[in-house]
């Protein structure tokens, strides 16, 4: 007996041993998301992006690997641009306008290339209906994960469009709606539009608010709608770094999680998820413990949270929000944007 306790000591040390250390990866993490808000590193989407990924991991993402297929996906789309068939009207942000047709039609269309003597077709990324809010497998959020299974969310397709318009040296911005991020780009021709990519589309602001979720209030508070700065960006980031950490390990005693969401208020005041998420946490050790300054200070955040415009969106609604824009795409769509036409390209 004395053995088997041994054993079971043992094992159990062992395992509080590997939870700790891969709950280190998290704080290491959290601290590299911190600094790049605070100014003592250089804000990075890209890198944000992997900060919050590889804590998942437990720090064993490649990064080398994460890189240099974002840069594979630029250098494709640099191809595209440079092919011939994108055309643009407008004048004096013809590379810009461009780019963005390219990276839309990179990641949302069949394109034909040429390998050797072999022309073989470049695959559209898909919506992963399955899972597309990480519920089965929070992983199913990442970009690294998309990139692997061609089948990415409104999370994951977003940001990685962002990244790759970053390596392009070109400008686009990510934006916000209910349970949703889309991209806000803009030219000379067009001006401001909305590029969805779950369902390869551009949607006007008129059916983004057609729903009856976005209130004037949350347009009015900039929490819905609004473009992104990249501090604002990597804040949205350390949030996802918190939700990652809840789905990996619980709520725990609630401190990582409230300490993610205060930083990243700090820099982004009106980030709504980063307030729903404070507001569960509380919710969560009120029902636990029953304190009266609990309830107070959960609805004192629920209060906020209202003020600032939110209004809860059920799950089904938005799939049924997200299959309206197909229904109704001819009414709702921004017409003529760019053109492209498809041709073969030589990938070298």
């Amino acid at each position: 007996m004395g053995v088997i306790r041994s054993i079971i000591s043992f094992l159990f040390i062992t395992m509080i041993s590997l939870s700790a250390y891969s709950q280190a990866a998290y704080y290491r993490e959290q601290l590299r998301l911190a600094n790049m808000l605070n100014g003592r590193d250089s804000l990075d989407l890209q890198k944000a992006v992997y900060a919050v990924e590889n804590a998942y991991y437990n720090g064993n993402l490649n990064k080398e690997a994460f890189d240099r297929q974002i840069d594979m996906y630029a250098e494709f789309c640099k191809r595209i641009l440079l092919s011939g068939d994108v055309r643009y009207d407008g004048k004096g942000d013809e590379r810009s306008a461009m780019a963005q047709c390219a990276v839309f039609v990179f990641m949302t269309d069949t394109i034909p290339m040429q390998m050797g003597d072999t022309v073989v077709g470049h695959l559209p990324f898909e919506y992963n209906f399955d899972d597309y809010s990480g519920r089965e497998d929070w992983s199913n959020m990442f970009v690294s994960r998309m990139m692997q299974t061609k089948r990415g969310n409104c999370h994951s397709m977003p940001l990685l469009y962002k990244m790759i318009m970053d390596r392009l040296g070109e400008e686009c911005w990510l934006a916000l709606a209910p349970n949703h991020m889309y991209i806000k780009a803009r030219n000379q021709r067009a001006g401001w539009y909305n590029i969805e990519l779950t369902c390869a589309d551009f949607p006007t602001d008129a059916w983004l608010t057609a729903s009856g979720y976005i209130h004037l209030d949350a347009i009015r508070n900039g929490i819905y709608m609004d473009t992104l700065s990249v501090r604002q960006s990597v804040a949205l980031c350390l949030t996802d770094l918190a939700q990652g950490y809840l789905h990996k390990y619980g709520m725990r005693n609630g401190s990582f999680v409230m300490q993610c969401c205060d930083t990243a208020l700090a820099y982004y005041p009106n980030y709504i998820n980063a307030w729903l998420l404070k507001a569960h946490v509380l919710s969560r050790f009120y029902q636990k413990e029953g304190k009266l300054e609990l309830k107070q200070e959960m609805d004192k955040l629920y209060t906020k949270i209202h003020e600032l415009g939110y209004r809860k969106m059920p799950q089904e609604m938005y799939l049924s929000w997200l299959y309206s824009l197909n229904e109704y795409s001819n009414e709702y769509r921004i017409k003529k944007i760019v053109s492209f036409n498809k041709g073969d390209y030589q990938m070298r």
